[in-house]
This record gives structure tokens, C-alpha cells and sequence, in this order.
């Protein structure tokens, strides 16, 4: 290496940041040389090869992912960096999404140090519970402000437990006037919602002994609501009625019966609040449904005006449906829908309700306003009609001078790299970052190019976060479609099905990841894999291989298929099985009879399986007009609903009833 470049490491990066002299190094001719350039860079940085890897940076000023390399020396070698190098890449990169990965890690190196002036020199507001900690600690070794306090405050206020990282600060709140009793009951009342009863009863030793005793009241409550209701010694007053009132909602989800019959007596005997009626009475009424109690309908129609949220709704639909009270549901639709509620969810049920109670020159006129909409419930009610799906196709704006613009954008161009290089995190962050410095029309046009590059994904989400929904070639494309093809025709799956559950799944990421620890395209669990790897016949299995995409389509479709044929050909039970479960799908069948399949998933219990099911349909319907197939109805693809004792309607199986649709259509 010539000496002219620095023997330490670090102050080689310097020199690489600060942009002095280096030897020209591998200049490279061409994009596609620079991508090679930068990936052998990041390898021999990755072997400890640092005078290649100098060298082949040193080629790469010019290149968009140069901040990348330097991101990648530095940050595991900031303890022993200077300042100044960690200063001037933060001046120099601080618009992009890394540079807040130097900037949390070096505000720990600050604070181990207790380097406290410069690590208020450097923070930005941050998530981070530990560099929030470390932030008041600052402020305090650093002679503290007006604000120090409040700014504590407002962070040790919560229903759970803080870093010890933030005891400086904590301690000094305590002995100051803003650490009053009602701030303490506040942050027990948090505490208590979470069932974090151990913070409870550490906070209740701040209070002093009657107090005390009302803490260990609700800790108990909280342990055994039926025990300490059933003793109601208190005297009434405000602890009082919260701690009652809190017992009897916790109850409810244990025993209905004895809530309902414990808080006839207690609102008589306790002066509750209006709004703690209220509460209690809601939740009373959600288990009452959910234990098909008698009293469930009138408590929901208990409840007038703006309390009839879209909670309530949800509810009274529910129970209306298990019930078939189609009076009971003509009268919760009555008038116009909560802000909440989804307009065309509320309206098809309405007609469906004015429908079964011989309304029906009523319930077709609600019908033919929602057969035009693109939309799950406009398509079953165009199929109630008999009339055909209004899809509603537009395509984007062809704006070649915003395009342009946002191509030359510095954040699009390293996303592109990123995302031409594989680096799909990194590209993902950016392309985020940018689009939160967008219109929605710009990113409208932003979806194009993602589509341009064949980055489905950012496609479909871009389009999502704009709100632009009727480019439906660019938000339903058609990525893996001879995998997806061969492995419908060899499990007999349909192909629009399959192509709408994987989009649903992922949008077709390959390396997605759920929170539950799902994985790939269709989103399979690792236990699930493994054992339907096994039972196809498959050698080997890692759960690496979910991540790829052959791999993730052949194991994911077999399961799919072993839901299908688990579930007698029923596209509906197979969908929810894919999401929910086997077993809790078998759970939900009906009883003893045959149920509507639209009834069937407005009763799903899971909101989210609700949905998924409902966004598959649809997605079906659309995937049909995208694979140039012949439409295959929603009615079609919606079997009855068989009950869980099947012996009991062998002999007469499951009648359709009160379908009108008598037109057959296709659509291209």
C-alpha cells in the first residue's frame, strides 16, 4: 500500500469521507462495472481485506451507493472512530436511512462514555426508550433546562416498565412537586390496563396507606374479579366505582352471566359516571354476543346515536347474522353509516335486510347503486342482480417531465441500485424515505417506475399509500406465472385463486417476513413448511428455503391444497383455513344447518381472517380479468356453508336461497 494513504484504519476512512488525495484506485468505465466494483469492495471489506477494499472505493466517488461502502467500514469500528468522522458523515449523508443507524449507535458509544455535550449535540428525537433515557441524563449532567422536567415526566408516564437508563432522570421527578398522587394513579391506571400488576404494586408504595390499600383492591380485582365482586365492601367514591367497574369488565370475558347480574346491583348501589355506564355496558354487550347470551340485542340497542360506532356495528351484524334477525339488522341500518363503518359493507347489508323482510323493489335500488362499485360487496351485489362486474380499469398518467424528475431524484437512483444489486432492505428503506417527501400523484408516477424495474411490490404498495387504485395491470401484476401456473394444474388449484392468495400474502415479496415468523411469497411458517416438505416427498428441508421462491410455491401450494381437499372442494373454508387455521375453521362451521356463504364470512370471529377472506374473492375476480380467463362469479366460488354435523342434511343437502342472479357472464 503506498504511503501516502494512513495505516490506521479509521483515519482511512476519514480520508475516504473527507475526500483528500487517495490513488485512483479501480476506476470503473460503466454502471454495470461500478455494481461489480461495489460488490468486490463490500467483499474484501467482509474478508478484513481493508487496503482492497480502500483501493476499491477510492474508484467509487462517483458511484450512488459510495455512502454504502463507508456506512459499512464505519459502523462497527465507531468506537475508535473521531468525532470529526462521524460528524462529517452525518453532515454529509444525513438524508439517507443509514445515516440514522450512525447516529443511533454512536449516541451509545456518547453515553458510555458520558460524553453527554456531544451526545446532545448529535441526538435527534428518537424511539428508542434507552437513547430517550440517555437523553434526560444529557440534559441533567449538562446543567439541565425549564423543560427537563416535564419532558421526564411525560416519558416515565406509561403502562409499562422504562430502561434503567432512565432512573437519573426518574429519581429527580420524584422528589420534585410535579410527582403528585394523581400522576401516580395515572400511570397505575396504565399500568393495570396492560395487567402489569407487579408495576402497580411498585407504584402503590408512593402513596400513602389508604391509597395503598385501594392499589392492593385493584390487584386483587384483577386476580379474581368474581371473588372481590361478590365482597363489594367498598365504600363508593371515585377508587371505588374504577376498580368495580374494571371488575366487572374483566369478568365479562369469564362469566357473562354473573357480570350482568353483579352490575344490575352495583349501578344501583355505586353513583357510576355516564361514561363508565357506557363502557361497562359495551363491553358487556361484545361478551353477551360472543356467549350468545339473551341480553345481547337489547344492550346493542341500548346504544343511540354517535355511540353506535363501527364497533358497535360490527356486533350487531355479527349477531343479527348467527341469529338470521333480519329485522333486528333492518333496524341497526337504519339511517346513514358511522364515519367508521365501510359505506358499501353497511349498504349491502341493509338491502340484504330489507331483501329477507319482503322489501325487494327496496333492497334492488340499494343493489344497483353498489353493482358499479370494484369492490367485494359491488360484485355480490351485482350477482344478486344477475348483471355484470363493473371493473373499472384506468390506467395511470403517461408524465414524462415528472418522471424524469423523479427518476433524477438521488434517494430513486441508490433504491434502483439497491434493488438491481439485491439488497432489498436497504433499497426497500429507501424508496420509503422518499416517498414520504412525495405527493400522491408524484407517487403515482413513482409506481410506474417501480413497475419499470419489475419491483412488484414497492408497485403495489406505492400505489396502495397513493390511494390510486384503478391501474389494476400495475396493482395486480403477474411475476412467477409459469411456477404458479404448473403448480395449480398439478394440485388442481385455480390459478386466479392462487395468484390473489399470494398476492394477499405478500405482493409478491420474496423475502417477506411476518411478525408471526411466516415466510416468502405465501407467507408459510417454518413448522408448517417442514411438515408438508415431508409429506410431499421433498429430501431435504431448511427453513431458508421458504425464502426462495420455487421452493415457497411448491411447498406453500401444497398445503393450500390439503386445506382445499380437508375442506371438501370449499374455496371460502380453504381461504380462512390458509389464514386461520384448520381447526379453527371447523370450530366456526354452524352447528346443525346450512349457512349463506356471505353470512358465513361476515361471522368469521377473527377480523383479520374476515378480511383476508372477503380481499381474496375479490382479488380473484380481478386476477381472472388479468389472466384473460372468463370471470368466475363470487357466487361461484362461494359454496354453502355445510354445518359441522353433516349426517343431519345428507339426505337433503344445502339449498341456495334468496339468490336472484340468473345471467351468466365472462368477462375479458
Amino acid at each position: 500500500m503506498p504511503s501516502s494513504i494512513p495505516r490506521s484504519p479509521v483515519l482511512a476512512c476519514c480520508v475516504l469521507l473527507l475526500g483528500l488525495s487517495l490513488p485512483a484506485g479501480l476506476q470503473a468505465a460503466t454502471l454495470k462495472d461500478q455494481r461489480q466494483q461495489f460488490l468486490q469492495a463490500r467483499q474484501a471489506l467482509h474478508k478484513g481485506h481493508i487496503q482492497r477494499y480502500q483501493k476499491l472505493a477510492a474508484g467509487l466517488r462517483d458511484y450512488p451507493l459510495y455512502p454504502y461502502l463507508i456506512y459499512q467500514y464505519l459502523r462497527p469500528r465507531l468506537w475508535k472512530a473521531k468525532d470529526s468522522t462521524v460528524t462529517d458523515f452525518l453532515q454529509r449523508y444525513g438524508d439517507l436511512p443509514i445515516a440514522g443507524d450512525i447516529r443511533d449507535s454512536w449516541l451509545r458509544v456518547l453515553a458510555k462514555r458520558g460524553r453527554w455535550r456531544e451526545y446532545l449535540a448529535s441526538y435527534t428525537p428518537q424511539d428508542d426508550d434507552v437513547l430517550q433515557c440517555y437523553q434526560l441524563q444529557a440534559r441533567i449532567k449538562t446543567g439541565g433546562d425549564d423543560k427537563l422536567l416535564e419532558d421526564t415526566r411525560d416519558l416515565w408516564l406509561t403502562g409499562q416498565s422504562r430502561p434503567p437508563q432512565c432512573n437519573p432522570a426518574f429519581r429527580r421527578l420524584s422528589h420534585s412537586d410535579l410527582m403528585t398522587p394523581d400522576l401516580v394513579w395515572q400511570r397505575i391506571r396504565l399500568a393495570m390496563d396492560r395487567g402489569r400488576t407487579r408495576l402497580a404494586a411498585y407504584l402503590g408504595r408512593r402513596l400513602d396507606a389508604p391509597d395503598r390499600r385501594w392499589v392492593k383492591h385493584w390487584i386483587a380485582m384483577y386476580r379474581n374479579p368474581a371473588r372481590e365482586l361478590r365482597r363489594r365492601a367498598y365504600q363508593d367514591g371515585p377508587r371505588a366505582r374504577e376498580i368495580l367497574a374494571y371488575g366487572i369488565q374483566r369478568l365479562s370475558a369469564a362469566d357473562v352471566d354473573q357480570a350482568l347480574q353483579q352490575w344490575q346491583v352495583l349501578r344501583k348501589d355505586y353513583a357510576f359516571s355516564p361514561s363508565v355506564l357506557d363502557d361497562v355496558r359495551r363491553v358487556l354487550a361484545v361478551y353477551a354476543v360472543l356467549d350468545g347470551n339473551d341480553s345481547a340485542e337489547r344492550l346493542l340497542d341500548s346504544f343511540h346515536g354517535s355511540q353506535a360506532d363501527g364497533d358497535l356495528f360490527q356486533w350487531r351484524l355479527r349477531l343479527a347474522l348467527e341469529n338470521h334477525d333480519w329485522k333486528a339488522l333492518l333496524r341497526w341500518t337504519a339511517g346513514t353509516p358511522p364515519d367508521d363503518v365501510y359505506p358499501l359493507r353497511w349498504r349491502y347489508w341493509r338491502a340484504r335486510a330489507l331483501e329477507q323482510n319482503g322489501e325487494q323493489k327496496a333492497a334492488d335500488a340499494i343493489y344497483r347503486s353498489l353493482a358499479g362499485e370494484r369492490d367485494y360487496y359491488g360484485f355480490l351485489a351485482a350477482d344478486r342482480l344477475g348483471v355484470p362486474y363493473n371493473l373499472n380499469y384506468a390506467s395511470l398518467p403517461k408524465d414524462v417531465e415528472t418522471r424524469q424528475a423523479i427518476m433524477a431524484m438521488p434517494a430513486v437512483i441508490r433504491a434502483r441500485e439497491l434493488y438491481k444489486l439485491g439488497m432489498m432492505l436497504e433499497a426497500r428503506r429507501e424508496w420509503r424515505d422518499v416517498l414520504d417527501r412525495m405527493n400522491d400523484y408524484q407517487m403515482q408516477i413513482a409506481a410506474t417506475i417501480a413497475a419499470d424495474w419489475g419491483w412488484d411490490d414497492r408497485t403495489i404498495l406505492t400505489l396502495g399509500r397513493a390511494q390510486a387504485y384503478d391501474d389494476l395491470v400495475l396493482r395486480f401484476p403477474l411475476p412467477y406465472e409459469q411456477r404458479l401456473k404448473k403448480y395449480a394444474k398439478k394440485r388442481g388449484l385455480d390459478l386466479s385463486w392462487l395468484f390473489a392468495l399470494t398476492r394477499a400474502e405478500s405482493a409478491f415479496m420474496q423475502d417477506a417476513r411476518s411478525p408471526a415468523g411466516a415466510l416468502g411469497l405465501m407467507q408459510v411458517m417454518p413448522r408448517t413448511g417442514r411438515r408438508t416438505a415431508r409429506a410431499i416427498g421433498l429430501k431435504t428441508f431448511h427453513t431458508r428455503y421458504l425464502l426462495q421462491a420455487d421452493k415457497n410455491i411448491t411447498i406453500g401450494t401444497a398445503y393450500l391444497k390439503k386445506m382445499y381437499d380437508k375442506f371438501d372442494g370449499n374455496q371460502i373454508l380453504a381461504t380462512a383455513a390458509y389464514n386461520a387455521g384448520p381447526d379453527n375453521v371447523a370450530r366456526w362451521l354452524p352447528e346443525s344447518e346450512c349457512d349463506e356463504p356471505d353470512i358465513w364470512i361476515e361471522t368469521i370471529p377473527f377480523t383479520e381472517t374476515r378480511k383476508y377472506v372477503t380481499r381474496i374473492l375479490y382479488y380473484s375476480i380481478i386476477y381472472d380479468w388479468r389472466l384473460q380467463r372468463g370471470i368466475t362469479h363470487v357466487r361461484d366460488r362461494m359454496a354453502l356453508i355445510e354445518p359441522q354435523k353433516k349426517n343431519l342434511v345428507a339426505d337433503i343437502g344445502c339449498a341456495v336461497t334468496n339468490v336472484s342472479a340468473t345471467e351468466d357472464f365472462h368477462d375479458h
